[in-house]
């Protein structure tokens, strides 16, 4: 598929964050914990699984944005087919309203243009569906995709299922937003503890110099500093797990 028409994509700027991102842990790990140059070399790996993790979640965050563009999209369509609208149109007709919520070149714009390309070339809004659900692997669209093609294989009330589903799905994704809005405390303690580590090595550093130094330069320092480093990792990991439980 091409790049215009992917679902879910990182920006250029993104990327190099995400990026800059990595360096800079491996930067700070090798200052606090070793600084010396050999360390890079063993401290990529920590960089390399630190971007994984960090584009997992970016992930997640780009996920859940497309679920909330989903639940306007299914209120639009809604209103679009009590205003007398067909399903199919009623999605395709809904482009400007995202558009101008969202931008052009938002998920929920591109997820619009897949529809009406393929109405265009006589492909069936099912078989589309269940291509953006492949794409996307959001729970929501690909239940509505499944409730679509059961609901237009049978001919029935389309326009009374849709409005059904698109009320069920609205209210699902409200509750779990607001679930998380109250997750949202714990996440910026969980950013906080993450960062005391370092703050409380940079005040020692600082305020009685060369207090770390008999730790950088000798065997037994360096496995002393590898053993903290090893109990910092797992705690981070074990706390991004914990704040990123699925709901």
């Amino acid at each position: 598929m091409k790049k215009s028409c992917e679902l879910l994509f990182f920006t250029p700027a993104e990327k190099r964050i995400l990026f800059g991102k990595s360096i800079g842990i491996i930067l700070l790990l090798d200052f606090f914990f070793y600084q010396s140059l050999w360390a890079l070399i063993p401290l990529s790996l920590v960089g390399f699984f630190y971007h994984r993790m960090e584009k997992k979640l970016l992930e997640s965050d780009k996920k859940e944005q497309v679920r909330e563009q989903f639940k306007e999209l299914m209120l639009l369509v809604s209103t679009g087919q009590k205003a007398g609208y067909s399903v199919e149109n009623a999605f395709i007709s809904s482009y400007e309203d995202m558009k101008a919520l969202y931008g052009k070149d938002s998920s929920i714009c591109r997820m619009i243009q897949i529809l009406k390309s393929g109405r265009e070339n006589n492909v069936p809004f099912t078989d589309l569906w269940k291509q953006i659900s492949s794409q996307l692997k959001i729970a929501e669209i690909s239940e509505f995709a499944c409730i679509y093609e059961i609901s237009y294989k049978r001919s029935g009330n389309m326009a009374s299922i849709m409005e059904k589903t698109a009320a069920i799905i609205v209210h699902k994704i409200e509750t779990d937003k607001e679930i998380r809005i109250l997750l949202s405390a714990k996440r910026l303690e969980q950013k906080i503890m993450n960062l005391m580590p370092f703050l409380i090595m940079a005040y020692i550093s600082l305020t009685s110099p060369g207090y770390f130094k008999g730790l950088y330069h000798c065997a037994s320092g360096v496995m002393l500093m590898s053993i903290c480093l090893l109990v910092y990792l797992a705690a981070y990991v074990m706390s991004i797990r914990i704040i990123s439980i699925e709901i």
